[in-house]
């Protein structure tokens, strides 16, 4: 199952979502439109984002490189509220 992944990737069917050292995450394509993550170091807690001027912004670095995006992976890693409660406890 897990070359399939990759496989599945390379069609268009899954996207990679997370990718947190050498485990990764994949996510369906099919009626789902691009977003973001936040992730938390400590808990493993994932929350989908959406933010244009992120999108705004990679498009303006990516011409100034002369880069033709053809995707991306945004990925934010921090601690998330409930963790640094525990944390500060």
């Amino acid at each position: 199952m897990y070359r399939t992944l990759p496989l599945l990737a390379e069609a268009g069917i899954l996207e990679p979502a997370i990718i947190a050292g050498e485990v990764r995450s994949y996510e369906t394509t099919f009626g789902r439109h691009h977003h973001d993550h936040l992730r938390c170091s400590r808990c493993g807690r994932v929350v989908e984002f959406e933010f244009e001027a992120f999108e705004i912004l990679q498009r303006e670095v990516a011409a100034r490189y002369g880069f033709r995006l053809e995707g991306h992976h945004h990925e934010l890693v921090g601690v998330c509220p409930e963790c640094a409660k525990k944390e500060k406890g």
